[in-house]
Parts: structure tokens; C-alpha cells; sequence
């Protein structure tokens, strides 16, 4: 999907999870998305866990490295506070 669809779909799958008091698993290869839209991060490698924990908890330059194989750095969204991540 494009950004803009991206963003409509995800949208619209956490507010009905909300209302609903739904859990939902979504398989997102975006660590930025992932971030803006779950609680809760999993990463796998190789189809093994490699690490789980909230977006403040992975959305760090030594995690992402880890998990992606290439040097990150992270910085604070200026209006959300949200973690970004950007390959260095």
C-alpha cells in the first residue's frame, strides 16, 4: 500500500480495536509504522523472536541495528514525540 492507504487502513484497524477491546496482530516490515500504531513490537529473524517491547523499548539505534542488520539512529517526531527511525 501506498502511505496514504497505509495510514487510512491502520487508522481505521486501531480505532475499530479500541472500540471493540480487540487484539490485532499486524505483520508491518516499517519499524516507523509499527511504532505510531502498536503497543507492543515483536521482531523476528529467521522465524525465531529475536526481541518484543513497547516502541520506546525498541525504537533505539542498538535495536534497530539487531534487528535489521544496518546502522540507525532514532529522533523525536517535533509534534507527536514519537520515535523515528532513519538508517545512518
Amino acid at each position: 500500500l501506498d502511505i496514504a492507504h497505509q495510514v487510512e487502513v491502520l487508522d481505521l484497524v486501531r480505532e475499530l480495536s479500541r472500540k471493540r477491546d480487540l487484539c490485532v496482530v499486524v505483520v508491518l516490515h516499517d519499524p516507523n509504522m509499527a511504532a505510531r500504531y502498536c503497543d507492543e513490537l515483536i521482531a523476528l529473524k529467521e522465524g525465531r523472536l529475536l526481541t518484543r517491547g513497547t516502541p520506546a523499548e525498541i525504537m533505539r539505534g542498538d535495536m534497530l541495528k539487531g534487528i535489521f542488520g544496518v546502522e540507525m539512529g532514532v529522533f523525536s517526531h517535533p509534534v507527536t514525540g514519537q520515535p523515528i527511525g532513519y538508517v545512518q
